[in-house]
């Protein structure tokens, strides 16, 4: 299923985020994030003279090492690219994330260690989605482990490792019984009844 015809239209803006989860051979993992940025016409900029179609207004990378207790170990950003001379300072602020928790709560955390004034707008923003990435490679990974660990008849997902998505959205309501079921997670009888 695809979207609707769009109206009639000229691209503007791409913002580009990609990111990659990592399983470092020490036990830890990398998240890595990368933001781009570009218009698709040339504009005049105070910093840079001039920002030339499909020339990336802004570029920042970012390396978080977490913790299989989702623990920030190391952090580290770079701004390759930004509309001001002062941009590459901001990226200087995520050292503050060290010994932090990706935990309920994250976004008012990095926002207290690395928003506003002390840091970068765009840096800021990818912690958002490092965090998802983070949860989904540790998450990953550790199903992948107990899958090779256990018995070659038993290799679908642990009821115990996903119990923690159960209500997470809508497929993984409790109601949705058949979708728990294919999960490998065993309903008990109260969910039966829903």
């Amino acid at each position: 299923m695809a979207l609707s015809e769009p109206a009639a239209r000229q691209p503007a803006h791409r913002r580009t985020i990609t990111l990659d989860g990592f399983a470092r051979d020490d036990g830890h993992f990398d998240i890595e994030a990368e933001l781009v940025d570009i218009k698709h016409h040339s504009f005049p900029s105070r910093a840079h003279g001039e920002i030339k179609k499909g020339q990336a207004l802004h570029h920042m990378k970012v390396r978080v090492t977490v913790s299989e207790e989702m623990e920030i170990i190391e952090a580290e950003a770079v701004t390759l690219s930004g509309p001001y001379h002062e941009c590459p300072q901001g990226a200087l602020a995520i050292k503050h994330l060290i010994g932090k928790k990706i935990q309920p709560g994250w976004q008012k955390i990095v926002k207290r260690a690395i928003g506003g004034m002390q840091g970068c707008t765009h840096i800021t923003e990818l912690m958002g989605p490092v965090a998802t990435v983070a949860f989904q490679t540790i998450f990953g990974e550790k199903a992948r482990r107990a899958r090779q660990n256990a018995p070659q008849d038993s290799k679908t997902e642990t009821a115990a490792t996903n119990k923690a998505l159960l209500n997470s959205c809508y497929a993984l309501s409790e109601g949705k019984s058949a979708a728990l079921w294919n999960w490998g997670i065993p309903l008990d009888s109260e969910n039966e009844k829903s």
